[in-house]
């Protein structure tokens, strides 16, 4: 690592998985003067994050956004290299399947599936480890000072380059003030169950997840699986997945695109009625797409979360950031690349390329006058593999 003289500081505005490579990026560019700040309470790392839950005495695992990810891209696979090094990530070898209504489970065939070692929170803590991370930081105001050429961030002080890793509408208030209007376009949000047309504006689903926790396990030859169903899109057995020796099963749930648009209520306060006919949909689902008798399943713990900003619905053609030269701004995540850990990666890489290119001297403008196009994947999020291998014809029983 060449540390650049005078290096210029940096303020990255989102913990997940683009702000915490985008800025470990940086520091191997010489650019260390990096501060990446996050809201989250508990931990780095977005939707890439567990939940580490004691029930009847004992810590249960369970992830509740991302479930695994896949690599395709060289780029990503040195950084999950890097990871499987720091014993961060490993390989889930249990067998995840697809299945439909009506038909027998199929095993998913050449999925190479990454997990982290005590769930996937390992991986974005291992990132957040490279770099400068202020977790619990709410930003409510940037300000660039034209004259000094400077981002003013909330009281954290002032910075030479300011880059915005997060979505929603926090992420559109955010920047809807700031000067910077070609930013701000890329960042208005509009949500919706369903792929729109060509367009420049974001368009994000919302999904409920359901934590749910068995007494006894429910005997199933799969860890996980794709489910094609109204209501549910995704189960994932994280008791099997990470080995855990344990009587219970505690399963995460992920909805369908067009639940989460039917269930819509504002994510900071869930109904308690809405909460209860939500986790009573998605069991009653569950039983369904598994043929597990419902009152066979006795439920130690339920907890439900409105997965309010989930997964993008377009993409931002031909770039993997976008970046403003005059204003020393950008922007990465996952919605500009691919829904998924190594689009979000990739974007992060992108942006900091572009911030040291910049600091080099070159003044170039980045993605905004590129628009946004629809993308096809499952709720759940694209997975960089053939996409036939998750709903291949299956045998019907």
């Amino acid at each position: 690592m060449d540390i650049m003289p005078d290096s210029p500081s940096v303020a990255i505005v989102g913990g997940g998985i683009s702000g915490l490579v985008c800025a470990a990026r940086l520091s191997q560019l010489g650019i260390t003067n990096t501060t990446v700040l996050d809201t989250g309470k508990r931990a780095p790392g977005g939707r890439c994050s567990s939940r580490y839950i004691n029930i009847d005495g004992a810590v249960q695992i369970f992830d509740h956004a991302v479930q695994f990810f896949t690599v395709s891209d060289p780029r990503f696979a040195k950084i999950v290299s890097f990871l499987h090094s720091k014993k961060a990530v490993q390989v889930w070898s249990g067998p995840i399947a697809s299945i439909r209504k009506g038909c027998k489970p199929t095993e998913v065939k050449g999925l190479q599936a990454f997990i982290g070692t005590q769930g996937v929170q390992t991986v974005p803590e291992c990132l957040a480890g490279l770099v400068q991370f202020k977790g619990n930081h709410w930003i409510n105001s940037v300000q660039w000072d034209a004259g000094i050429k400077k981002w003013k961030v909330d009281d954290h002080g002032w910075f030479d380059y300011l880059g915005i890793a997060h979505n929603g509408k926090c992420a559109d208030r955010l920047m809807a003030s700031a000067g910077v209007p070609e930013i701000h376009n890329l960042l208005k949000v509009k949500f919706g169950p369903e792929l729109g047309p060509r367009t420049n504006v974001m368009q994000l689903c919302s999904l409920w997840v359901l934590l749910v926790t068995f007494a006894n396990k429910l005997g199933l030859p799969y860890e996980g699986a794709f489910v094609e169903h109204p209501d549910i899109s995704w189960i994932g057995n994280n008791t099997a997945k990470y080995n855990v020796a344990s009587q219970m099963e505690c399963w995460t749930v992920i909805s369908t695109k067009t639940f989460g648009a039917n269930h819509k209520v504002p994510q900071e306060f869930i109904p308690p009625a809405k909460e209860k006919e939500v986790i009573h949909l998605l069991l009653h689902a569950l039983a369904e797409v598994t043929r597990v008798e419902r009152q066979s399943m006795k439920p130690r713990f339920t907890k439900v979360q409105l997965w309010g900003a989930a997964n993008p619905l377009n993409v931002l053609h031909g770039e993997e950031c976008a970046f403003k030269a005059s204003h020393n701004v950008g922007i990465c995540g996952d919605w500009l690349v691919n829904p998924c850990v190594e689009g979000a990666a990739l974007s992060g890489l992108a942006l900091a390329e572009v911030i040291h290119k910049h600091c080099k001297g070159e003044r170039r403008d980045v993605g905004l006058r590129n628009s946004f196009v629809p993308i096809e994947s499952p709720a759940l999020g694209a997975f960089p593999t053939n996409k036939e291998l998750l709903f291949r014809p299956a045998q019907h029983s």
